[in-house]
Protein backbone atom coordinates (compact mmCIF):
# COMPACT_ATOMS: atom_id res chain seq x y z
CA UNK A 1 0.00 0.00 0.00
CA UNK A 2 1.41 3.40 -1.00
CA UNK A 3 2.22 5.72 1.89
CA UNK A 4 0.66 9.12 1.37
CA UNK A 5 1.47 12.38 3.14
CA UNK A 6 -1.27 14.90 3.83
CA UNK A 7 1.12 17.47 5.29
CA UNK A 8 3.30 19.95 3.39
CA UNK A 9 6.43 21.23 5.14
CA UNK A 10 8.15 24.10 3.30
CA UNK A 11 6.51 23.91 -0.15
CA UNK A 12 8.75 23.43 -3.16
CA UNK A 13 6.29 25.45 -5.26
CA UNK A 14 4.62 28.86 -5.26
CA UNK A 15 0.88 29.46 -5.53
CA UNK A 16 -1.18 29.88 -8.69
CA UNK A 17 -1.68 33.67 -8.41
CA UNK A 18 2.11 34.07 -8.46
CA UNK A 19 2.24 32.36 -11.85
CA UNK A 20 -0.55 34.55 -13.18
CA UNK A 21 1.45 37.66 -12.21
CA UNK A 22 4.46 36.38 -14.15
CA UNK A 23 2.25 36.03 -17.23
CA UNK A 24 0.30 39.29 -16.93
CA UNK A 25 3.45 41.33 -16.21
CA UNK A 26 4.80 40.33 -19.62
CA UNK A 27 2.02 42.25 -21.40
CA UNK A 28 2.37 45.90 -22.30
CA UNK A 29 0.67 48.43 -20.00
CA UNK A 30 -0.96 45.77 -17.82
CA UNK A 31 -1.88 45.91 -14.14
CA UNK A 32 -2.53 42.86 -11.97
CA UNK A 33 -5.32 42.73 -9.39
CA UNK A 34 -5.84 39.87 -6.94
CA UNK A 35 -9.39 39.27 -5.80
CA UNK A 36 -8.78 38.25 -2.21
CA UNK A 37 -7.27 39.46 1.04
CA UNK A 38 -4.62 42.17 1.24
CA UNK A 39 -1.95 39.73 2.38
CA UNK A 40 -1.96 37.84 -0.91
CA UNK A 41 -0.88 40.80 -3.02
CA UNK A 42 1.63 41.93 -0.39
CA UNK A 43 3.30 38.52 -0.35
CA UNK A 44 3.46 38.33 -4.16
CA UNK A 45 4.89 41.84 -4.48
CA UNK A 46 7.64 41.13 -1.97
CA UNK A 47 8.44 37.73 -3.44
CA UNK A 48 8.82 39.07 -6.98
CA UNK A 49 10.57 42.28 -5.94
CA UNK A 50 13.19 40.36 -3.94
CA UNK A 51 13.88 38.09 -6.91
CA UNK A 52 13.91 40.62 -9.77
CA UNK A 53 15.08 43.62 -7.69
CA UNK A 54 12.43 45.75 -9.38
CA UNK A 55 9.36 47.54 -7.97
CA UNK A 56 6.31 45.34 -8.50
CA UNK A 57 2.81 46.76 -8.09
CA UNK A 58 -0.05 44.31 -7.59
CA UNK A 59 -3.48 45.62 -6.59
CA UNK A 60 -5.93 43.87 -4.28
CA UNK A 61 -9.67 43.86 -3.72
CA UNK A 62 -8.81 43.66 0.01
CA UNK A 63 -11.49 41.24 1.13
CA UNK A 64 -12.14 41.37 4.86
CA UNK A 65 -14.35 39.32 7.18
CA UNK A 66 -17.41 41.14 5.84
CA UNK A 67 -16.53 40.34 2.25
CA UNK A 68 -15.86 36.73 3.15
CA UNK A 69 -19.39 36.42 4.57
CA UNK A 70 -21.44 38.57 2.19
CA UNK A 71 -19.33 38.25 -0.96
CA UNK A 72 -16.66 40.41 -2.54
CA UNK A 73 -18.66 41.96 -5.38
CA UNK A 74 -18.33 45.56 -4.18
CA UNK A 75 -14.71 45.12 -3.15
CA UNK A 76 -13.75 43.91 -6.62
CA UNK A 77 -15.61 46.74 -8.33
CA UNK A 78 -13.99 49.31 -6.07
CA UNK A 79 -10.59 47.78 -6.69
CA UNK A 80 -11.07 47.93 -10.46
CA UNK A 81 -12.11 51.59 -10.27
CA UNK A 82 -9.06 52.47 -8.20
CA UNK A 83 -6.71 50.68 -10.59
CA UNK A 84 -8.22 52.48 -13.58
CA UNK A 85 -8.07 55.89 -11.90
CA UNK A 86 -4.54 55.56 -10.54
CA UNK A 87 -2.73 53.51 -13.19
CA UNK A 88 -4.80 53.97 -16.36
CA UNK A 89 -3.76 50.58 -17.79
CA UNK A 90 -4.80 49.12 -21.13
CA UNK A 91 -5.22 45.66 -19.59
CA UNK A 92 -6.18 44.51 -16.09
CA UNK A 93 -5.48 40.91 -15.19
CA UNK A 94 -7.78 39.75 -12.40
CA UNK A 95 -6.63 36.58 -10.64
CA UNK A 96 -8.65 34.92 -7.90
CA UNK A 97 -7.21 33.68 -4.62
CA UNK A 98 -8.23 30.99 -2.13
CA UNK A 99 -10.66 33.25 -0.30
CA UNK A 100 -12.53 34.42 -3.40
CA UNK A 101 -12.79 30.87 -4.72
CA UNK A 102 -13.89 29.46 -1.37
CA UNK A 103 -16.78 31.90 -0.93
CA UNK A 104 -17.79 31.26 -4.54
CA UNK A 105 -17.63 34.73 -6.11
CA UNK A 106 -18.59 34.66 -9.80
CA UNK A 107 -15.74 36.89 -10.96
CA UNK A 108 -16.56 36.90 -14.71
CA UNK A 109 -20.15 37.94 -13.90
CA UNK A 110 -18.97 40.70 -11.55
CA UNK A 111 -16.61 42.00 -14.25
CA UNK A 112 -19.41 42.02 -16.84
CA UNK A 113 -21.62 43.94 -14.42
CA UNK A 114 -18.81 46.40 -13.69
CA UNK A 115 -18.18 47.04 -17.38
CA UNK A 116 -21.88 47.74 -17.97
CA UNK A 117 -21.96 50.18 -15.06
CA UNK A 118 -18.82 51.99 -16.24
CA UNK A 119 -19.64 51.87 -19.95
CA UNK A 120 -16.56 49.83 -20.84
CA UNK A 121 -16.74 47.88 -24.11
CA UNK A 122 -14.55 45.22 -25.70
CA UNK A 123 -12.67 47.28 -28.27
CA UNK A 124 -8.92 46.95 -27.54
CA UNK A 125 -8.27 50.22 -29.36
CA UNK A 126 -10.32 52.39 -26.99
CA UNK A 127 -11.50 50.26 -24.07
CA UNK A 128 -9.75 48.80 -21.05
CA UNK A 129 -9.57 45.04 -21.40
CA UNK A 130 -10.25 43.10 -18.18
CA UNK A 131 -9.16 39.46 -18.16
CA UNK A 132 -10.09 37.11 -15.33
CA UNK A 133 -8.48 33.79 -14.47
CA UNK A 134 -9.33 31.28 -11.75
CA UNK A 135 -6.19 30.62 -9.69
CA UNK A 136 -6.92 29.32 -6.18
CA UNK A 137 -3.73 28.50 -4.30
CA UNK A 138 -5.07 25.16 -3.15
CA UNK A 139 -5.38 23.92 -6.72
CA UNK A 140 -1.90 23.24 -8.13
CA UNK A 141 1.06 25.65 -8.38
CA UNK A 142 2.48 28.79 -9.95
CA UNK A 143 3.18 26.73 -13.07
CA UNK A 144 -0.52 26.10 -13.70
CA UNK A 145 -1.38 29.70 -12.77
CA UNK A 146 1.01 30.93 -15.45
CA UNK A 147 -0.40 28.51 -18.03
CA UNK A 148 -4.01 29.46 -17.28
CA UNK A 149 -3.29 33.19 -17.42
CA UNK A 150 -1.57 32.97 -20.81
CA UNK A 151 -4.45 30.98 -22.26
CA UNK A 152 -6.95 33.51 -20.89
CA UNK A 153 -4.99 36.37 -22.47
CA UNK A 154 -4.74 34.76 -25.90
CA UNK A 155 -8.37 33.64 -25.81
CA UNK A 156 -9.60 37.10 -24.79
CA UNK A 157 -7.87 39.02 -27.56
CA UNK A 158 -8.68 36.38 -30.17
CA UNK A 159 -12.37 36.38 -29.25
CA UNK A 160 -12.46 40.18 -29.44
CA UNK A 161 -11.97 39.83 -33.18
CA UNK A 162 -15.55 38.55 -33.38
CA UNK A 163 -16.59 37.51 -36.88
CA UNK A 164 -13.11 38.29 -38.19
CA UNK A 165 -12.01 34.99 -36.67
CA UNK A 166 -12.98 33.15 -39.86
CA UNK A 167 -10.95 35.58 -41.98
CA UNK A 168 -7.25 34.95 -41.44
CA UNK A 169 -4.69 37.40 -42.78
CA UNK A 170 -1.38 35.48 -42.71
CA UNK A 171 1.36 37.56 -41.14
CA UNK A 172 4.24 35.12 -41.63
CA UNK A 173 5.17 35.39 -37.96
CA UNK A 174 6.16 32.82 -35.36
CA UNK A 175 4.41 32.75 -31.99
CA UNK A 176 6.97 31.98 -29.28
CA UNK A 177 5.28 30.93 -26.02
CA UNK A 178 7.70 29.86 -23.26
CA UNK A 179 7.14 28.30 -19.85
CA UNK A 180 7.48 30.31 -16.66
CA UNK A 181 11.14 29.50 -15.95
CA UNK A 182 12.90 32.07 -18.14
CA UNK A 183 14.69 35.08 -16.68
CA UNK A 184 14.62 38.50 -18.37
CA UNK A 185 18.15 37.76 -19.61
CA UNK A 186 16.91 34.47 -21.09
CA UNK A 187 14.08 36.28 -22.86
CA UNK A 188 16.50 38.80 -24.35
CA UNK A 189 18.75 36.00 -25.61
CA UNK A 190 15.84 34.12 -27.21
CA UNK A 191 14.61 37.32 -28.86
CA UNK A 192 18.09 37.99 -30.22
CA UNK A 193 18.18 34.49 -31.71
CA UNK A 194 14.75 35.01 -33.26
CA UNK A 195 15.79 38.33 -34.77
CA UNK A 196 18.77 36.62 -36.39
CA UNK A 197 16.74 33.71 -37.75
CA UNK A 198 12.98 34.25 -37.76
CA UNK A 199 12.88 38.06 -37.96
CA UNK A 200 9.07 38.16 -37.67
CA UNK A 201 7.88 36.81 -34.35
CA UNK A 202 5.55 37.43 -31.41
CA UNK A 203 6.99 36.65 -27.98
CA UNK A 204 4.41 36.12 -25.23
CA UNK A 205 4.94 37.04 -22.43
CA UNK A 206 7.88 39.40 -22.78
CA UNK A 207 9.35 40.16 -19.34
CA UNK A 208 12.73 41.33 -20.65
CA UNK A 209 12.01 44.97 -19.72
CA UNK A 210 9.11 44.79 -17.28
CA UNK A 211 11.12 42.76 -14.75
CA UNK A 212 14.56 44.19 -15.59
CA UNK A 213 14.08 47.86 -16.36
CA UNK A 214 16.86 50.44 -16.65
CA UNK A 215 17.05 53.29 -14.15
CA UNK A 216 15.01 56.26 -15.38
CA UNK A 217 14.66 59.86 -14.23
CA UNK A 218 10.98 59.31 -13.52
CA UNK A 219 9.56 56.08 -12.15
CA UNK A 220 6.61 55.08 -14.35
CA UNK A 221 3.52 53.69 -12.67
CA UNK A 222 3.62 50.68 -15.00
CA UNK A 223 7.00 49.50 -16.28
CA UNK A 224 7.41 49.95 -20.05
CA UNK A 225 7.82 46.89 -22.22
CA UNK A 226 5.92 43.67 -22.66
CA UNK A 227 4.07 42.12 -25.57
CA UNK A 228 1.77 44.65 -27.21
CA UNK A 229 -1.99 44.16 -27.43
CA UNK A 230 -1.89 44.34 -31.22
CA UNK A 231 0.69 41.55 -31.34
CA UNK A 232 -1.40 39.28 -29.13
CA UNK A 233 -4.48 39.93 -31.27
CA UNK A 234 -2.41 39.02 -34.34
CA UNK A 235 -1.28 35.63 -32.99
CA UNK A 236 -4.11 33.67 -34.71
CA UNK A 237 -2.71 34.88 -38.05
CA UNK A 238 0.79 33.51 -37.48
CA UNK A 239 2.33 30.77 -39.59
CA UNK A 240 3.28 28.63 -36.56
CA UNK A 241 3.58 28.53 -32.78
CA UNK A 242 6.62 27.25 -30.91
CA UNK A 243 6.43 26.45 -27.22
CA UNK A 244 9.45 26.23 -24.94
CA UNK A 245 8.89 23.38 -22.50
CA UNK A 246 7.60 19.86 -23.09
CA UNK A 247 6.61 18.70 -19.60
CA UNK A 248 3.92 21.23 -18.68
CA UNK A 249 0.95 21.85 -20.95
CA UNK A 250 0.92 24.91 -23.20
CA UNK A 251 -2.79 25.76 -23.29
CA UNK A 252 -2.28 28.98 -25.27
CA UNK A 253 -0.47 27.07 -28.01
CA UNK A 254 -3.14 24.35 -28.01
CA UNK A 255 -5.90 26.97 -28.23
CA UNK A 256 -4.32 28.69 -31.25
CA UNK A 257 -3.91 25.36 -32.99
CA UNK A 258 -7.36 24.01 -32.14
CA UNK A 259 -9.42 27.14 -32.90
CA UNK A 260 -7.35 28.93 -35.53
CA UNK A 261 -5.35 26.17 -37.16
CA UNK A 262 -1.97 27.65 -36.22
CA UNK A 263 0.44 24.66 -36.26
CA UNK A 264 2.00 24.23 -32.83
CA UNK A 265 5.15 22.44 -31.72
CA UNK A 266 6.94 22.38 -28.37
CA UNK A 267 10.64 21.84 -27.68
CA UNK A 268 12.55 21.70 -24.39
CA UNK A 269 13.93 24.90 -22.91
CA UNK A 270 17.16 25.37 -24.91
CA UNK A 271 19.62 24.62 -22.13
CA UNK A 272 22.55 22.41 -23.07
CA UNK A 273 23.78 21.16 -26.41
CA UNK A 274 21.00 18.90 -27.67
CA UNK A 275 18.13 21.07 -26.43
CA UNK A 276 19.60 24.17 -28.08
CA UNK A 277 20.24 22.16 -31.25
CA UNK A 278 16.56 21.15 -31.23
CA UNK A 279 15.49 24.78 -30.85
CA UNK A 280 17.56 25.92 -33.82
CA UNK A 281 16.40 22.92 -35.86
CA UNK A 282 12.77 23.94 -35.36
CA UNK A 283 13.54 27.50 -36.44
CA UNK A 284 15.25 26.17 -39.56
CA UNK A 285 12.29 23.90 -40.32
CA UNK A 286 9.80 26.75 -39.92
CA UNK A 287 11.64 29.51 -41.77
CA UNK A 288 14.12 27.60 -43.92
CA UNK A 289 16.96 29.88 -42.85
CA UNK A 290 20.52 28.73 -42.16
CA UNK A 291 21.92 28.96 -38.64
CA UNK A 292 23.96 32.19 -38.47
CA UNK A 293 27.75 31.85 -38.16
CA UNK A 294 27.58 33.62 -34.79
CA UNK A 295 25.65 30.75 -33.24
CA UNK A 296 27.75 28.10 -34.98
CA UNK A 297 30.76 29.69 -33.27
CA UNK A 298 28.95 29.79 -29.90
CA UNK A 299 28.13 26.10 -30.30
CA UNK A 300 31.79 25.37 -30.94
CA UNK A 301 32.83 27.26 -27.82
CA UNK A 302 30.34 25.29 -25.75
CA UNK A 303 31.70 22.01 -27.10
CA UNK A 304 35.26 23.13 -26.41
CA UNK A 305 34.35 24.03 -22.83
CA UNK A 306 32.61 20.69 -22.33
CA UNK A 307 35.82 18.94 -23.31
CA UNK A 308 37.89 21.21 -21.06
CA UNK A 309 35.86 20.53 -17.91
CA UNK A 310 35.05 16.88 -18.50
CA UNK A 311 37.76 15.77 -16.07
CA UNK A 312 36.12 17.83 -13.32
CA UNK A 313 32.48 16.94 -13.94
CA UNK A 314 32.46 13.30 -14.99
CA UNK A 315 30.71 11.20 -12.39
CA UNK A 316 29.81 14.15 -10.15
CA UNK A 317 26.54 13.36 -8.40
CA UNK A 318 23.94 16.13 -8.67
CA UNK A 319 20.52 16.78 -7.15
CA UNK A 320 18.38 18.94 -9.45
CA UNK A 321 15.09 20.50 -8.32
CA UNK A 322 12.70 23.26 -9.39
CA UNK A 323 10.02 23.81 -12.02
CA UNK A 324 9.32 20.73 -14.19
CA UNK A 325 10.55 22.00 -17.56
CA UNK A 326 13.58 23.75 -16.12
CA UNK A 327 14.57 20.59 -14.27
CA UNK A 328 14.12 18.51 -17.43
CA UNK A 329 16.46 20.71 -19.47
CA UNK A 330 19.00 21.00 -16.66
CA UNK A 331 19.02 17.22 -16.23
CA UNK A 332 19.59 16.71 -19.95
CA UNK A 333 22.57 19.06 -19.79
CA UNK A 334 23.97 17.28 -16.72
CA UNK A 335 23.86 13.97 -18.58
CA UNK A 336 25.61 15.50 -21.59
CA UNK A 337 28.39 16.68 -19.28
CA UNK A 338 28.94 13.19 -17.89
CA UNK A 339 27.47 14.10 -14.52
CA UNK A 340 25.21 11.74 -12.59
CA UNK A 341 21.88 13.33 -11.57
CA UNK A 342 21.09 11.01 -8.68
CA UNK A 343 18.02 13.03 -7.63
CA UNK A 344 15.63 14.82 -10.00
CA UNK A 345 12.70 16.52 -8.29
CA UNK A 346 9.92 19.07 -8.74
CA UNK A 347 7.36 20.47 -6.35
CA UNK A 348 4.67 20.50 -9.03
CA UNK A 349 2.52 17.43 -9.50
CA UNK A 350 3.06 16.14 -13.02
CA UNK A 351 2.10 12.85 -14.63
CA UNK A 352 4.58 13.36 -17.47
CA UNK A 353 7.57 14.52 -15.42
CA UNK A 354 8.86 11.13 -14.30
CA UNK A 355 8.21 9.53 -17.69
CA UNK A 356 10.14 12.20 -19.60
CA UNK A 357 13.03 12.24 -17.13
CA UNK A 358 13.47 8.47 -17.32
CA UNK A 359 13.17 8.61 -21.11
CA UNK A 360 16.06 11.09 -21.41
CA UNK A 361 18.17 8.90 -19.10
CA UNK A 362 17.55 5.92 -21.39
CA UNK A 363 18.58 7.95 -24.43
CA UNK A 364 21.81 9.38 -22.99
CA UNK A 365 22.91 7.30 -19.97
CA UNK A 366 20.79 4.13 -19.82
CA UNK A 367 23.06 2.59 -17.18
CA UNK A 368 22.04 5.22 -14.62
CA UNK A 369 18.95 4.99 -12.42
CA UNK A 370 17.92 8.29 -10.78
CA UNK A 371 15.50 8.98 -7.96
CA UNK A 372 12.67 10.94 -9.63
CA UNK A 373 10.13 12.76 -7.45
CA UNK A 374 7.23 15.11 -8.19
CA UNK A 375 4.84 16.94 -5.90
CA UNK A 376 7.41 17.07 -3.11
CA UNK A 377 8.11 19.67 -0.42
CA UNK A 378 11.52 20.68 0.92
CA UNK A 379 11.14 18.38 3.91
CA UNK A 380 10.86 15.41 1.55
CA UNK A 381 13.64 16.83 -0.62
CA UNK A 382 15.90 17.00 2.42
CA UNK A 383 15.28 13.32 3.15
CA UNK A 384 15.94 12.42 -0.49
CA UNK A 385 19.19 14.41 -0.52
CA UNK A 386 20.26 12.54 2.60
CA UNK A 387 19.58 9.21 0.89
CA UNK A 388 21.26 10.11 -2.43
CA UNK A 389 24.28 11.97 -0.98
CA UNK A 390 24.91 14.27 -3.99
CA UNK A 391 28.07 16.30 -4.54
CA UNK A 392 26.18 19.40 -5.69
CA UNK A 393 22.66 20.88 -5.60
CA UNK A 394 21.22 22.75 -8.58
CA UNK A 395 18.01 24.71 -8.04
CA UNK A 396 16.49 27.85 -6.53
CA UNK A 397 17.65 29.57 -3.36
CA UNK A 398 15.03 27.90 -1.17
CA UNK A 399 17.29 24.87 -1.11
CA UNK A 400 20.10 26.76 0.61
CA UNK A 401 19.13 25.41 4.04
CA UNK A 402 19.53 21.86 2.79
CA UNK A 403 22.85 22.79 1.18
CA UNK A 404 24.17 24.28 4.42
CA UNK A 405 22.92 21.44 6.59
CA UNK A 406 24.45 18.82 4.29
CA UNK A 407 27.57 20.86 3.48
CA UNK A 408 26.85 20.56 -0.23
CA UNK A 409 27.44 23.47 -2.67
CA UNK A 410 24.40 25.03 -4.37
CA UNK A 411 24.24 26.46 -7.90
CA UNK A 412 21.29 28.86 -7.95
CA UNK A 413 19.00 28.57 -10.97
CA UNK A 414 15.31 29.37 -11.40
CA UNK A 415 12.84 31.25 -9.24
CA UNK A 416 13.07 32.37 -6.49
CA UNK A 417 16.61 33.53 -5.82
CA UNK A 418 16.33 35.77 -2.77
CA UNK A 419 19.76 35.48 -1.15
CA UNK A 420 21.82 36.72 -4.10
CA UNK A 421 21.57 39.68 -6.48
CA UNK A 422 21.35 39.48 -10.26
CA UNK A 423 18.72 36.75 -10.62
CA UNK A 424 17.11 38.72 -13.45
CA UNK A 425 20.44 38.67 -15.31
CA UNK A 426 21.20 34.96 -14.95
CA UNK A 427 21.47 33.54 -18.47
CA UNK A 428 21.03 29.80 -19.03
CA UNK A 429 19.48 29.43 -22.50
CA UNK A 430 21.13 29.05 -25.88
CA UNK A 431 24.73 28.04 -26.45
CA UNK A 432 25.91 31.21 -24.73
CA UNK A 433 23.77 30.71 -21.63
CA UNK A 434 24.67 27.02 -21.43
CA UNK A 435 28.35 27.97 -21.46
CA UNK A 436 27.82 30.44 -18.61
CA UNK A 437 25.94 27.80 -16.63
CA UNK A 438 28.68 25.26 -17.32
CA UNK A 439 31.31 27.64 -15.96
CA UNK A 440 29.26 28.30 -12.83
CA UNK A 441 28.76 24.60 -12.13
CA UNK A 442 32.41 23.74 -12.71
CA UNK A 443 33.77 26.60 -10.62
CA UNK A 444 31.36 25.77 -7.81
CA UNK A 445 32.66 22.20 -7.73
CA UNK A 446 36.28 23.35 -7.88
CA UNK A 447 35.72 25.78 -5.04
CA UNK A 448 34.04 23.09 -2.96
CA UNK A 449 36.81 20.55 -3.46
CA UNK A 450 39.57 23.19 -3.31
CA UNK A 451 41.90 20.87 -5.19
CA UNK A 452 43.41 20.96 -8.63
CA UNK A 453 42.68 17.68 -10.32
CA UNK A 454 44.51 18.14 -13.63
CA UNK A 455 46.02 14.86 -14.84
CA UNK A 456 49.66 14.27 -13.93
CA UNK A 457 51.79 14.53 -17.06
CA UNK A 458 54.55 12.01 -17.71
CA UNK A 459 57.96 13.53 -17.04
CA UNK A 460 60.02 13.95 -20.21
CA UNK A 461 63.00 11.58 -20.44
CA UNK A 462 65.41 14.53 -20.67
CA UNK A 463 64.29 15.62 -17.20
CA UNK A 464 64.49 12.18 -15.62
CA UNK A 465 66.75 11.84 -12.59
CA UNK A 466 70.25 10.64 -13.41
CA UNK A 467 71.23 9.97 -9.81
CA UNK A 468 72.70 12.13 -7.05
CA UNK A 469 74.93 15.12 -7.69
CA UNK A 470 77.99 13.18 -6.50
CA UNK A 471 77.18 10.30 -8.81
CA UNK A 472 76.77 12.66 -11.74
CA UNK A 473 80.14 14.34 -10.99
CA UNK A 474 81.86 10.96 -11.15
Amino acid sequence: MTKRSYVTVNPCIMCQPMGSALAFKGIENTMVLYHGSQGCSTYMRLHLAHHFREPVDIASSSLSEKGAVYGGRENLKKGLRNVINRYNPKVIGVATTCLAETIGDDVPAIIREFKEEEGIGDDPEKDIIIISVSTPSYGESHVSGYIKALEAVVRKFAENQGEERAIKIPNGKLNLIPVESLSPADVREIKEILEATAENYIFLPDISETFDAPLRDDLPKIAPGGTSISEIADMPNSRASLGLGIVSKNLALEYLEGYYGVPGQSVPIPIGLSNTDNFFTELVNIFGCPIPDKYQAERGRLLDAMVDVHKYLYGVKAAVYGDPDLVFSLTTFMLELGMHPVLVATGSKSRDFGMKIRQIFKEIRPELEPMVLDGIDFDSLNDAVSDCNPDILIGNSNGRYIAKARDVPLVRVGLPIHDRVGAQRILTVGYKGSLELLDRITNTILEATDTFTAPVQAEPAAYASQGTEEECME
